[in-house]
Order: C-alpha cells, then structure tokens, then sequence
C-alpha cells in the first residue's frame, strides 16, 4: 500500500539541523564568525557574579599552604588580617606652620651684587628726549626758480609785501609790527608772539605756526607816499651788499 505523507509545517524539519548562531559552516565564511558558546536558554543577568567577583570574597576565599608556595601547595584557607585603625591622622604629618623657620642672611640685598642704576651720561650739552618734534614737518630742500637755458634764481625765504600803506596788526597784541613778521592767510603774527607761541605753545600749536611765512614790508626798498606809485629809494645792486653787512653784523653780535 502506497503511504501518505503528513503534510509539514515550516520550521519543524529544521530542529536537529545544525545552524548559526549554536553551529557555524565549515568554509571560510564560517570561520570569521563567532558562534554562540555555553547555554543558550540563559539570558542576560541569570548568574550574581558580583557575588563571587567582589574585593570581599577574594580575601576570603583565598587558599593557604603551610607547605610553601610551590606549586599546587595551598591547600588551606589564607588568614584574613584585621584592619588596622590606629593609625595617626593625616594631619599628623603637617608641619607646623605657625613656626617662623630660620633665614640666612644674603651676603647682598636681593642676592644681586650687579649695579642697580646706570651711571649717568658725562656729557651734558647733548639734547634731552623733548628737544625734538616728531609732529613737525621739516622742509629741507632749498628752494629754486628755475628756467630753460637761464640761471637758476634762489626763493628768498622773506617774503616783501608791497602795499600803498601797511595796515596789518598782530592778532595776538594787536600791535603793528615792527620789522619782519609772519603771516598765514589773514592772520599777522609780530616775531615776539610768533616765537612765544612757538615756544610754549599757549594759543597755536606748532603743526599751526608751521603755515605761517615771514613777510617783511617794502619800506626799506621804495616808498608810495600813499600811492600805488613806487619811489626807488635803494637801488637794486646795492641791496645784496645791504644784507650781507647787515647779516655779518648779526653773526658779530652773536
């Protein structure tokens, strides 16, 4: 007689089949994996390992010999020692420090015997550090007119202002002008003031004075008589004799 089988549900073949994760293929995929070891009913947090793992237990249940400590030789359960409590305090140790300790006098104060302060320049003519100004712009060039195949003329560095009648004042004392004085503009600076200023600085700084030209008044070379008209007085060669005795006379005074 023919027999019938059973039919079979999915999975009930597979039970005595060896499978991952308890068994592993034997080729090279199954032996870069790990399979499951030990039991396999047992989950997590099934064995007190901090029963058996503690610091405690291991002082407890550690065997001793009094054979020795060859090998294989305890036999006997080591000899748990007492804490020792009578112990002196960490403090104990701390030195005192209210005691003042004793100091060694220094052969030299700060144990330096290098000179303190450096000696002093011998010389006492040289300038000191506010002689020169920094904000000051200093024009050295000399000055020169020039033109195609002349000579060359130097600028005069005084100004001469002609005018029918000088009518300009100080502004600082309102006072005409005696001699050479500076101008900037409108404004008219006498020399006293210009140089007080100069000096202390009291109403103009410096940077200020700096756009100021000393002019000087053509009275000493022609005459108006109140008039635009110009009356030679000195004539025109003798005028550079005229400032070379008059600045070899001030060079003598000084």
């Amino acid at each position: 007689e023919k027999t019938v089988s059973s039919d079979v549900a999915f999975g009930t073949t597979a039970q005595d089949r060896p499978t991952f994760p308890t068994d592993i293929a034997h080729d090279c995929f199954g032996n870069h994996q790990t399979p499951l070891r030990g039991v396999p009913q047992l989950g997590p947090g099934s064995y007190n390992n901090e029963d058996k793992s503690t610091f405690r237990y291991v002082l407890d249940h550690q065997p001793m010999s009094r054979r020795g400590y060859t090998f294989n030789a305890r036999t006997e359960q080591r000899k748990t020692f007492e804490p020792k409590i009578d112990v002196p305090s960490p403090d104990a140790y701390q030195m005192d420090l209210t005691h003042l300790p004793d100091k060694k006098r220094s052969f030299k104060p700060f144990d330096a015997a290098s000179q303190r302060f450096h000696t002093r320049c011998k010389s006492a003519g040289a300038p000191g550090p506010g002689s020169y100004e920094c904000d000051v712009k200093q024009n050295r060039q000399v000055h020169m007119l020039h033109n195609f195949g002349g000579r060359t003329k130097l600028v005069p560095l005084v100004k001469t202002k002609c005018m029918p009648l000088n009518t300009d004042k100080c502004l600082i004392c309102l006072q005409t002008p005696v001699g050479d004085y500076y101008q900037y503009r409108k404004e008219i600076l006498c020399a006293t003031c210009y140089n007080f200023n100069w000096q202390w600085q009291e109403k103009f700084k410096r940077t200020y004075l700096q756009a100021f030209q000393k002019v000087r008044d053509c009275s000493y070379v022609h005459e108006h008589a109140g008039t635009s008209a110009k009356i030679q007085v000195i004539q025109l060669y003798i005028i550079p004799y005229y400032f070379e005795t008059f600045f070899s006379i001030c060079l003598a005074r000084w």
